[in-house]
């Protein structure tokens, strides 16, 4: 399968036909598949978030198991890293409303809308208002991308899967969520945009019907047995092909037609391919033993974290780090690839200046991962 990737010229001032600049800022929204400590900051503060301008220190104890993926993407991008991403986030309360246990008191879950925003643009003024503050000190269009990885816990079990959402609220409004949060993040002066499809999540553990070799009754769905998996695995899987084909088709219309943000590019990373190339060819990118099943972290009561044991081999030999989250192998894979897109490191670039536009055949990016790149 060839890669192709497409890249409308750009109207926006400072960007050059098809050039890329050097990322110095990446700025990330989403949920535990990118966060790094945010969560853990938020429990120990009684929920309370850190005041605008605080570095959350990057934690290596992650839901990948050690590092997760912007860790990867921002060594090899040698990019500042703000990371935003609380695990267990939705998209928005509105669309989704759980709680979180803070010390016995019970806060809505944080959101990417309601809390992951509010904390950037706070962020951003602080940044405004301290002249000889480094932090986010030299945040330009042309330097800074900001990616959004939400999704896993708004069509899983506890929201859409198990019609569990808000009332009346539908995949549809889940998906204008998405596109807001690139709304707010334009207004701030952001014009590189990157957003990661949803991961096959009918391939994970937690989520595969148990006759096909998925888990039972675990911490994320404690009564998973009880019901018709198979049903569940297919209706995961509908969910989240519908969005990412929503996605393909949604970004181009919203930046292209609908000239949502003008000036802006807009980046779809395939991260759902991604995965189903490391199932297809498991021992082309894990170390021995390949597993592509199973999980490194396991938990045998449901309820508890008592008796949870590793495996006895390496975690880079899994694609799942427990039922739900990709191990590091995996995100240093998806963030490699990040990195490769936002760099654009193929050298046969094609200028069509009658048509204001140019196409590139990339060579730099693994074949096997498709990635969009549209500018306006």
């Amino acid at each position: 399968m060839l890669f192709r990737a497409l890249l409308l010229s750009s109207l926006a001032a400072g960007i050059s036909g098809c050039t890329r600049p050097k990322v110095k800022n990446l700025i990330l929204f989403g949920d535990s598949y990118t966060d790094e400590g945010r969560l853990q900051y938020l429990l120990g503060s009684g929920g309370v978030p850190p005041p605008p301008g605080t570095v959350i220190p990057r934690s290596n104890v992650t839901a990948a198991g050690s590092y997760s993926w912007p860790y990867f993407a921002s060594q090899k991008l040698g990019a500042e890293t703000y990371n935003y991403a609380i695990s267990g986030a939705f998209c928005s309360n509105e669309i989704v409303r759980q709680f979180l246990d803070v010390g016995g008191m019970l806060f809505p879950f944080p959101a990417v809308i309601e809390d992951e925003i509010p904390a950037f643009k706070a962020d951003v003024e602080y940044a405004s208002t301290h002249a000889n503050t480094t932090f986010l000190h030299d945040r330009t269009a042309e330097n800074s991308v900001y990616a959004l990885w939400i999704g896993t816990n708004d069509l899983g079990i506890g929201a859409f899967l198990s019609d569990e959402q808000v009332s009346g609220k539908t995949v549809s409004d889940y998906i204008d969520c998405v596109w807001t949060l690139f709304d707010e993040v334009y207004s701030t002066g952001g014009r590189r945009f990157v957003l990661l499809t949803e991961l096959p999540l009918e391939r994970s553990p937690l989520y595969a019907s148990i006759e096909n070799g998925g888990t039972g009754d675990v911490n994320y769905w404690t009564d998973k047995a009880t019901y018709n998996t198979t049903q569940y695995e297919e209706k995961i899987r509908e969910s989240t092909t519908t969005v990412n084909t929503i996605y393909d088709y949604g970004g181009p219309f919203q930046l292209l037609v609908q000239k949502r943000w003008r000036g802006a590019s807009f980046t779809i990373l395939n991260a759902h391919q991604i995965v189903l190339d490391i199932i297809s060819e498991p021992e082309k990118y894990l170390d021995a033993p390949a597993n592509v099943t199973g999980f490194y972290y396991t938990c045998p009561d449901p309820l508890s974290t008592d008796g949870c044991v590793a495996s006895e081999h390496p975690l880079s030999s899994f694609l799942w780090y427990d039922s739900l989250h990709p191990s590091t192998r995996t995100g240093e894979i998806i963030g490699l690839e990040f990195a490769k897109a936002l760099e654009g490191n193929s050298s046969d670039l094609d200028f069509e200046s009658a048509a204001a536009m140019c196409s590139q055949l990339s060579t730099g990016l693994n074949p096997k991962f498709p990635t969009k790149i549209l500018k306006y």
